[in-house]
């Protein structure tokens, strides 16, 4: 399924795709992923994954479930922090008969700092405790129990052909070349 994304222009945004493939080789897959980072392609573009039945033989055994969310509802928490901290120092501020030589210290302390910090702790929190969604593409790794699934996101058409022919020739197997539903890193 191809998704393209609109800008208010009516300019069309290029078509990206995600390349995964199988490798049988612990070494296959670490030898791909520098033929990729030499390319260009940058790390938090390329994910690994393997399934539970796979993943006690490769990397050591130290497959772990996978904890990004924590960081995104991180950043999420502390803009929410801010914004309700805000609110309320401007709440105490406009009340009638407000004496600021008394209680400035408190809007002071309920202002930007401490509503960041509580925010983005609450907000770790929450990620770290949540349990992630699981990017359909990553799913494709319980297919396989002796194997590890490479993918590399967002390229375009002529460079998801050559990562494939990289894929092919570091022993991947099993190789797809799909379109990308993200437009941007981050964007699931």
């Amino acid at each position: 399924m191809t998704h393209k994304v609109k800008h208010t222009s009516d300019e069309e945004l290029p078509e990206s795709f995600t390349i995964s493939g199988f490798f049988a080789q612990e070494q296959a897959v670490e030898n791909t992923m520098l033929a990729c980072l030499h390319r260009g392609v940058p790390r938090d573009l390329i994910d690994v994954a393997v399934s539970e039945k796979a993943a006690p033989h490769f990397f050591g055994g130290r497959a772990a479930t996978n904890r990004d969310g924590w960081f995104s509802w991180t950043g999420r928490g502390a803009l929410t922090g801010l914004l309700i901290s805000a609110v309320l120092s401007l709440v105490i501020v406009m009340l009638p008969g407000f004496n600021p030589s008394k209680l400035m210290a408190m809007v002071q302390l309920l202002g930007p700092d401490i509503g960041i910090i509580v925010g983005a702790a609450l907000g770790a929190l929450y990620g770290w405790l949540k349990p992630d969604d699981i990017k359909p593409q990553l799913l494709r790794a319980r297919e396989r129990n002796d194997a590890v699934l490479m993918l590399v996101h967002l390229q375009p058409r002529n460079e998801a052909e050559t990562i494939r022919g990289i894929f092919a020739q570091l022993g991947g197997e099993a190789i797809k070349v799909e379109a990308d539903s993200a437009s941007s890193v981050g964007s699931e």
